[in-house]
């Protein structure tokens, strides 16, 4: 089974509502005694953020056949690396690891949350969670015996909990970091068994020097993120598409900011007179256009940076393309004001032959942010691309 696993939105809502509502009649997993509705779960919904308590579903084939929800444990401040975690999966895809895949997913996300320990409250009768609990660490915290009133049988609640390690700066692989940078590997070999990916494919032979793992993820973090997509650097339009398409196949209304300056480049295979010309011809061959701005210009001219900061308005980019010159930092600088906490990265160039002038000062600049706490890696990809998060608002100015 193909398992994808990402932000739910609100379209999700009513595969959410009908998931949890199909587990009332059972007794087993929800304190509710009736069934709910989608506008009754819509403020629910809406207290959860991406950056501190997210909502994920699990989806297989275009369906979403689970999900999972961190919320706050207590409300005092002491109590605020506390979360609590609730997981739900479709009848029809149980016991066949939909719920471990979430919760392995939560054990692994979790340090990246500022979360350090994990609470489950399960039924006492609810054996199948609690042994899954069991088995990926959960320890029986707490007992609370015949709190439950079901159909005039008492149910005891068990308060299964976890501790999570502490994320340090510049160690983000040892801990959560690893968990999703395998998640994402395996995120690839799902893609590569959907149409998406010869579709790509055609793409990144067109107008493309990114490898075409590095133009699946760029789809894939378009599709699943909440926010915004800026990309510096979009030469022929290769990554803008499969942006483009990410955010068509969301069926969510997100900006995409594509910046480039322009120019003829020399290529044997992707060789131009005139980029922007060139750039503008292929958004329209793909009917992507109208979900493109193109901005013309350096990423690092003022005027450049007002005119992104003014197509965004008050919305943040949670989806980050670096594919210029060698001077990550300075663009990374420039647009950090607008990243999410948690904005997928995607920069290139970061390695290749000595001989090439753009990687050794590149990698330098994003180890230097790594090692900062500014930056998560979680892989390396095709060629030459890294691939992590922005977590420089955590952890403070760049230096």
């Amino acid at each position: 089974m193909n398992l994808i696993i990402r932000d739910a939105v609100e379209a999700d809502l009513p595969a959410i509502v009908e998931i949890y509502n199909a587990t009332v009649p059972t007794r087993m997993v929800t304190a509710e005694l009736e069934p709910t509705t989608v506008e009754a779960r819509l403020p629910w919904f809406r207290e959860h953020s991406p950056e501190q308590y997210p909502f994920w579903v699990a989806e297989s084939e275009g369906r979403v056949i689970g999900w999972l929800d961190f919320k706050k444990f207590l409300p005092r401040s002491a109590y605020r690396g506390t979360a609590e975690i609730s997981v739900y999966v479709d009848e029809e895809f149980r016991r066949r690891r939909v719920a471990q895949g979430l919760l392995e997913h939560a054990i692994g996300r979790a340090p990246s949350l500022g979360i350090t320990a994990l609470i489950g409250l399960v039924f006492g009768h609810n054996e199948p969670s609690l042994k899954l609990f069991e088995r990926l660490g959960f320890e029986r915290w707490g007992f609370l015996p015949g709190i439950a009133r079901f159909d005039s049988v008492e149910r005891d609640l068990a308060v299964m909990g976890l501790h999570c390690p502490a994320r340090e700066h510049g160690d983000a692989w040892r801990t959560g970091g690893y968990s999703e940078s395998l998640s994402l590997m395996h995120t690839l070999m799902e893609y590569r068994h959907q149409p998406i990916h010869a579709e790509l494919l055609k793409i990144r032979d067109k107008y493309s020097m990114l490898h075409l793992d590095v133009l699946i993820l760029v789809y894939h973090f378009a599709k699943i993120c909440a926010g915004d997509i800026l990309e510096v650097g979009a030469f022929l339009g290769g990554a803008t598409i499969a942006a483009a398409f990410g955010v068509r196949d969301s069926g969510q209304q997100k900006k995409l900011i594509a910046i480039e300056p322009g120019g003829s480049v020399k290529h044997k295979r992707l060789g131009t007179r005139n980029v922007l010309r060139d750039l503008g011809r292929n958004l329209a061959k793909h009917g992507v256009s109208e979900m493109v701005t193109v901005i013309k210009g350096y990423s690092f001219d003022p005027a450049t940076v007002s005119a992104v900061q003014q197509a965004l308005g008050p919305d943040e980019v949670d989806l980050f393309i670096l594919d210029a010159d060698a001077a990550k930092r300075r663009d990374i600088e420039c647009y950090r004001d607008t990243f999410a906490n948690s904005c997928w990265m995607v920069i290139d160039d970061y390695y290749g032959a000595d001989s090439n002038e753009k990687i050794t000062p590149s990698r330098a600049d994003v180890d230097a942010l790594v090692q900062a706490g500014c930056l998560e890696p979680l892989g390396f990809y095709g060629w030459s691309t890294w691939v992590g998060r922005w977590r420089g608002v955590a952890a403070g100015v760049i230096g």
